[in-house]
Parts: structure tokens; sequence; C-alpha cells
């Protein structure tokens, strides 16, 4: 295997955001949805650069998440159905386990399927988080840095270099994500950078011990499974709203991404670290799951009383009041009188008549 320099992750890392710098502009210019593409090619030509060779468990990742990748900008032209996502991304995540990246809590057959489960479904947890506000370039770029520091702590510096290059080609991504529908990394960005991420915390805590493994794939997965939650519980946000969730989850990736360099280091112990990861993910998942259900139930209710949740548009369109339809109820029920239109909407005041 050959030595990888000292500042490798720092060459790797600025290597990538220059190239991402020099491939997004033309791309704003032309085909906007081919953003997440190209962060793939400044994250392998950047690692290529610098690795020359890598080694096997880095190609293989590389290989499985521009696959993954190709299958995000499909179902971003086009349309994909579920299921088909769902089996060509098990089916790059079951050959990144055969290279080796794998979660080894049982150390028997049963961690392959484990390991598979696990990435798919942080990958599409990051996936969400481009919906957010474009809060995926932020929180992948924080989780990319805190997961090379972590991997040069534990000495390991071909994943920090793959690492050290997502989080560049993120942060090159950054000013574009500002503004709406200046660039966007759709599907293929947000899916790539959750692969890889994904794959290289499994990989860092391969061979070690149980709490080790759980902190060590929770923590980085904190952000991401916030930011699903979050997506699941959303309501119609106003645009501004939708981007003051990105400065969020930078917050819980930075805290996250310390309290896992802080337990490579030795300085936090790894059990209550992965504790309160997990009961923090839970409370998350389960506010969710209520919330929906809450929503939906709601919803049923109001259609059994005959009201509707959202106004139809004919109904906006005329001005009709929020649940009354257009027919007029049978019964007591009948409408007794003609709702005014208010004077915002055209009706002049009524004429003042003077009596003698």
């Amino acid at each position: 295997m050959t030595p990888v320099p000292a500042l490798a992750p720092v060459l790797a890392g600025a290597t990538a955001c220059l190239l991402a710098t020099v491939g997004l502009r033309p791309v704003r210019r032309t085909i906007p949805y081919l953003g997440g593409m190209t962060l793939v090619a400044a994250t392998a030509g950047a690692a290529m650069a610098i690795l020359g060779l890598p080694d096997r468990r880095v190609s293989a990742v590389l290989l499985a998440a521009a696959a993954v990748a190709l299958l995000g900008l499909i179902a971003d032209v086009g349309t994909l159905p579920l299921a088909t996502r769902l089996i060509v991304e098990s089916v790059a995540a079951g050959g990144v386990v055969l290279c080796g990246v794998q979660v080894t809590l049982t150390g028997d057959w049963l961690d392959g399927p484990v390991s598979v489960m696990w990435i798919v479904a942080m990958t599409n947890a990051y996936g969400l988080l481009d919906r957010l506000g474009g809060a995926l370039a932020a929180v992948a770029a924080v989780t990319g840095a805190f997961l090379t520091g972590t991997a040069l702590v534990l000495g390991d510096p071909f994943l920090a270099v793959l690492t050290a290059a997502l989080a560049g080609v993120l942060l090159a991504a950054l000013p574009y994500g500002r503004t709406p529908g200046r660039v966007r990394l759709g599907p293929s960005g947000s899916l790539f950078a959750g692969f890889v991420l994904t794959c290289t915390a499994a990989a860092l805590t391969a061979g070690r011990g149980t709490a080790v493994i759980a902190a060590g794939l929770l923590l980085p997965a904190l952000a991401a499974v916030v930011g699903a939650s979050a997506y699941a519980v959303r309501r119609p946000w106003r645009p501004g709203q939708a981007r003051g969730a990105a400065p969020a989850l930078c917050g819980v990736a930075a805290c996250a991404g310390t309290a896992g360099l802080a337990v490579a280091l030795g300085w936090v112990p790894a059990g209550p670290a992965a504790t309160v990861t997990a009961v923090t993910s839970a409370a998350f998942l389960s506010h969710a799951c209520l919330a929906r259900r809450m929503r939906r139930d709601g919803s049923r209710a109001l259609d059994r009383r005959g009201l509707h949740a959202h106004p139809r548009r004919d109904e906006v369109a005329r001005g009709t009041p929020v649940g009354v339809s257009g027919r007029a109820p049978s019964g007591d029920a009948r409408e007794r009188g003609r709702v005014p239109r208010p004077r915002s909407a055209g009706n002049p005041p009524p004429p003042h008549v003077r009596r003698g």
C-alpha cells in the first residue's frame, strides 16, 4: 500500500474545492441539474490525484456512490419507482460490504444485511436534506470535515482523503445554494454525499468494540436523522423558513462531530455517547411519527365533517370561504345568506341613499 503524506487530506480538500468551483460555473449556466454529477467527478478526481490508485475500500465506495448518484440523476430527470431505487441502492451497498466496508456488530453473517440496510437508510436520510432549504451541502461538509479528523486520529489516511475531498466539493457548492434555482445538487448529489459519509463511518468502526461501533455510526448520522424528522413533520414553509433549517442542522452536525472526535481520542466514553445519541434520535423519530399520525387523524376528522383542510382552487378563485362548498346543504344547514366579498377583492362600498 502506497504511503500517504500527512498533508494529503488538506491537498485533497483544496483540489476538490478548486475542481468543483471550475466545474459548477458552466453547469450553472447550461444544465443546473448536473450539479450533483459535477460534485461526483470532482470528488473522484481529487481522490485519484492525491492517492493515485486508492485501496480497495475507497475504490469500492467511489464506484458504488457514483452508481447511486447516476440513479439519482435518472430520478431527477424522469420518473423512477421507489422499489427500483431501493433495489439499486441495496446492490451498491452490497458491493461495498463485500469489499470490507461493513458494520461488525456480531461478527457473523448477520452483519452483511445489517450493513446494507443501514447504508441504504442513511443514504436516503441524507437525500432529504436537500429539500430543507439546501441544507445538504452545509451539513455534509461539516460532517465530512469531522470524519476526516476522526480518520486521521484512528490512523486511516485513505478514508481521510476521501472525506476531505467530499467536504471540499461541498464547500464549493455552498455559495450556489444560497440563491434557489442557480444550481441543483438534487438526488444525485445528496445520495452521493450520504452514501460516501455512511460508508466512511462504517469503515472507521469496523472491527472495534460494540460501544465504539454504535457511537461511530450514530453520531455522524444524527444531523441526517434530525433533518429527516423535520422534513417528515414539515408544513407549507416559506423559502426563508426553509433556509433557516440549515444553520440549526449545521449546529447539530458540529456537536455530533465534536463528540465523535472526542470518542476517537478517548476523552469521552463511547457507551454514554452512543446512548445519548440513540435516545435523541429515537425522540426525534417518535415525534415525527406522532405528528404525522395526528395530522392524518385530523384530516380524516375534517373529511368526515365535510370540511376541507385546504381550500380547492375553484373555491379560492371564486372567493368562497374555506369549508363552504359550491352546493348548498339541505335542511337546517342550508346557507341562509350570501357572504359578502371583502372590499379588497374589488367589492365597492354600498351607495349612501339620503332620505328626504
